[in-house]
C-alpha cells in the first residue's frame, strides 16, 4: 500500500452496506456509516464519502470462502456499477469471509445495545476487512 493512498472498504449487502476508511498513513481503519440501499442511493452516499475522505482506492468485500452463488453475482454487479461511476478509482476485491461474524462477536463482548449493533455491525465488518488488508500489505 502506498502511504499516500486513501482506501475505502465496502462490506456489501443487499440490506446493509458497511463502510470503513484507512486513516493516513494506512496504519489503522475507522468504521464509517452503514448504508441502507433500500432507503438511500448507495452510489451517491459512497460518492460523498469518496469526496470527503479523498479516497484513492476501493476495496469491495467478497466472500472467498463460499461457493459462488447469488451474493457473488450481486457483488460483481455492484462492482460494475462502482467502476462505471468512479472510473478513476481502482476497485479490488478483498476477502471478507467471516468478518460479519467477527463484528457480531465484537459487539457482544463490548455490550452495545441491539439497535446500535444493527446500525454498526456492517461498518465494523468493513473495518475488520480493511484492517486485515492493511496488516497483509
Amino acid at each position: 500500500m502506498n502511504s499516500a493512498e486513501r482506501i475505502l472498504c465496502i462490506d456489501f449487502g443487499l440490506k446493509f452496506m458497511g463502510l470503513a476508511v484507512a486513516d493516513y498513513p494506512g496504519i489503522t481503519a475507522r468504521a464509517l456509516e452503514t448504508i441502507r440501499p433500500d432507503r438511500t442511493d448507495a452510489l451517491a452516499a459512497i460518492a460523498r464519502v469518496i469526496e470527503a475522505e479523498k479516497v484513492t482506492r476501493i476495496l469491495l468485500g467478497f466472500p472467498f470462502s463460499d461457493v459462488e452463488g447469488d451474493i457473488h453475482r450481486n457483488i460483481h454487479s455492484f462492482r460494475e456499477s462502482l467502476a462505471a461511476r468512479f472510473q478513476n478509482v481502482p476497485i479490488d476485491y478483498v476477502d471478507e469471509s467471516y468478518s460479519s461474524a467477527e463484528a457480531d462477536e465484537l459487539a457482544q463482548t463490548t455490550g452495545i445495545g441491539k439497535n446500535r449493533k444493527k446500525r454498526t455491525q456492517d461498518s465494523q465488518a468493513a473495518k475488520i476487512v480493511l484492517l486485515r488488508y492493511l496488516s497483509d500489505a
